[in-house]
């Protein structure tokens, strides 16, 4: 008989805890990263805190799912790095694409980008392919960045990966690189915000679906979150968001 009891408070001390990791998962507090100087996506507004169209969809997100979220803005490499080596939960508002599926899960897309190569309005460079050995600000993983490797252009252009998108209109504004990689939102964003007389340069992109990043195989977590965005879409929360934030 004594045995049998010891079982048994055994088992009971097991379900004690097994219920105490539930509550400290539902109570956990998530930590998902976006970009700097991102805009009008990712950037940190005038009152200092995080702001943009991704920032707005990822808290309203987890605000559906009844969970607390962190927003942790930083530099994109470094940001990237967290959710590979497990210091993020997920990452707002992330191009989806054929190199990014390897490493990464991602919800459906809500809506999507087009890159454009920006120069300033008096530059020479009306084409890509005369942008052969000048200073170009990348955009890492884009649309742009890959075509200029189909053309095999990319070898003679030199890339210059900025810590954001701020940046790189600084750069370009400065002379400091002829031509700048950038959604198209954020580049005109930019440029009406430090007053720079840009052209576009469209060399042809369809527009990158975007989505909300987990690690791979993070399905719990992922199942959790496209339910929401499913319901923000049928609440038509999700379609105020981007009709404030998004350009024609």
């Amino acid at each position: 008989m004594r045995s049998k009891i010891s079982g048994v408070g055994g088992v009971c001390l097991l379900i004690v805890f097994l219920l105490a990791s539930v509550v400290y998962a539902e109570e956990e507090t998530f930590i998902c990263g976006v970009a700097q100087g991102y805009p009008p996506y990712q950037f940190v507004g005038a009152d200092g805190t995080s702001t943009g169209l991704d920032v707005e969809v990822i808290r309203l997100v987890f605000e559906k799912m009844g969970r607390d979220l962190t927003v942790r803005q930083d530099n994109w490499d470094d940001i990237v790095a967290g959710l590979r080596l497990g210091k993020l939960d997920c990452i707002a508002g992330m191009e989806i694409n054929e190199r990014r599926n390897k490493f990464f899960d991602f919800t459906s897309p809500y809506y999507s980008r087009k890159g454009m190569i920006f120069v300033l309005a008096d530059s020479f460079v009306h084409s890509f392919s005369e942008l052969q050995w000048q200073v170009v600000t990348g955009d890492r993983d884009s649309y742009v960045e890959e075509f200029f490797r189909e053309k095999g252009v990319h070898r003679h252009i030199r890339l210059y990966q900025t810590k954001s998108k701020e940046q790189s209109m600084e750069m370009l504004k400065q002379g400091k690189a002829v031509a700048a990689i950038a959604p198209k939102a954020v580049g005109v964003f930019l440029a009406c915000k430090y007053d720079v007389d840009v052209r576009m340069i469209d060399v042809g992109d369809p527009g990158v679906p975007v989505g909300i990043a987990v690690a791979k195989g993070n399905r719990t977590l992922l199942m959790q979150m496209e339910a929401a965005l499913n319901a923000l879409v049928d609440e038509g929360a999700l379609q105020e968001v981007l009709k404030r934030w998004q350009t024609p």
